[in-house]
This record gives structure tokens, C-alpha cells and sequence, in this order.
């Protein structure tokens, strides 16, 4: 069984990996040896295949969020920030597939229901992203930032170049990381509640910090 200390510090889990068991997966982020922070997935499963369904989401950030594999065997981002937000969801959406899936980078566009509308972004360089839609009425301009915000909130960004759009502080370009948030940015609040009761599940919480 892995030590705990070789694992690092738990920074996400998925209490039950309804693709595989129930059984429950682990992130964690671990010190290399040039400073980067490096992330790998870990799960005290027994069965025949946990192995497998661990390499199966390993890969599976890689595709859809943009990591890349290490010789060790863990994952990390190309820039060298830590990205943790982001590397959260990621790991909760990759999670969300099934083995026999073929994960794919998403667009940088959705249609937003609320606003009935094409939303996409579109890279400003040095890790800056804006949010647009195919129309000037007020209230889709409000949806705009609003999506924007959801952007920053999942992904740790800054609003340094104005509401409508978001930033990474690496200064390095995320196309397929800010494709996978994107999806999930109009639906911010609901997303952090989903992760917030997900990780609740896996941690013994005193009754007077329980809602019904």
C-alpha cells in the first residue's frame, strides 16, 4: 500500500467513481525536484482494473485539460504554476467519463441557454482569454461577464483585462484548459456546490458543520 507521505497533500477527491466500483480517487499534489508542482491520481481500491481507471483519468487530463505526463509517471502543467482550481475541475471531469470513452479537447464556444446565444473565447496571448457573443443586446453583454466571472472563479484567473474577460497569472496560453471550464463557466455556483457536497463525502465533518 502507498504511503500517504509519498502521495502529498489530497487537494480533490471523487467519493465515488460511479464508472468503476463506487471506489473512490484521490488527487494529489506532490514536489518535484525543479520546483514544479506535479499532480497524480490514487485510489486504496482493491479490485482487478483500479490500476487501469487510474490511467484512464490520468490520460484523460491530459486530453481534455492540456497536462502533460511526466517520466515519473505524474502530471503537471507546461507553464510550471500549479493551476490547482483548475486542476480540480479537471480532475472531477475527467473523472465523469467512462473507461471506453475517447476524451477530445472541447471548443473554445458553447451555446448558453440562458442567453439562447453563441458564446465563445477567443485568446488575447500572455494567458489572457475574452469572452464574446453573437449579439450586442444589453442583457447577452451581462451574460458575457457573467461567464467570464464563472472563468475566473473555476480557474483562478484575474480580470486584469476587463470584465468580459479572464487571465492566467503564468502568463501562458490554456486553450484546451479554458475549453473544458468554459463548459461549466455559465453554471458557476452549481458547479462549486457539486464540489464542495463531493468533498464533504469523503471527510468526517462534526454534525454542526452538516446541512440538510
Amino acid at each position: 500500500m502507498t504511503d500517504i507521505a509519498e502521495l502529498g497533500s489530497r487537494i480533490e477527491l471523487v467519493s465515488m467513481d460511479k464508472h468503476f466500483h463506487d471506489i473512490t480517487l484521490g488527487l494529489y499534489e506532490q514536489p518535484s525536484a525543479d520546483g514544479v508542482p506535479e499532480y497524480i491520481v490514487h485510489s486504496y481500491a482493491g479490485y482487478d482494473g483500479t490500476a487501469d481507471r487510474i490511467q484512464f483519468v490520468m490520460r484523460a487530463m491530459q486530453l481534455i485539460g492540456g497536462m502533460e505526463n511526466t517520466p515519473g509517471g505524474r502530471l503537471r502543467f507546461v507553464c510550471g504554476d500549479a493551476h490547482r482550481a483548475a486542476c480540480r475541475r479537471l480532475f472531477i471531469e475527467a473523472s465523469k467519463l467512462a473507461s471506453d470513452a475517447e476524451p477530445e479537447a472541447r471548443p473554445l464556444a458553447i451555446h448558453d441557454k440562458k442567453s439562447d446565444c453563441e458564446v465563445s473565447v477567443s485568446s488575447l496571448g500572455a494567458g489572457a482569454y475574452r469572452v464574446s457573443a453573437e449579439s450586442d443586446d444589453e442583457a447577452v453583454g451581462r451574460r458575457v461577464k457573467a461567464i467570464a466571472g464563472g472563468l475566473r472563479k473555476l480557474g483562478e484567473m484575474t480580470d486584469s483585462d476587463g470584465d468580459d474577460a479572464a487571465s492566467f497569472g503564468c502568463g501562458a496560453a490554456h486553450d484546451t484548459l479554458i475549453g473544458l471550464l468554459l463548459v461549466r463557466a455559465p453554471n458557476v455556483r452549481a458547479v462549486m456546490r457539486e464540489q464542495d457536497a463531493a468533498a464533504a463525502q469523503g471527510v468526517l465533518a462534526a454534525p454542526s458543520a452538516q446541512t440538510v
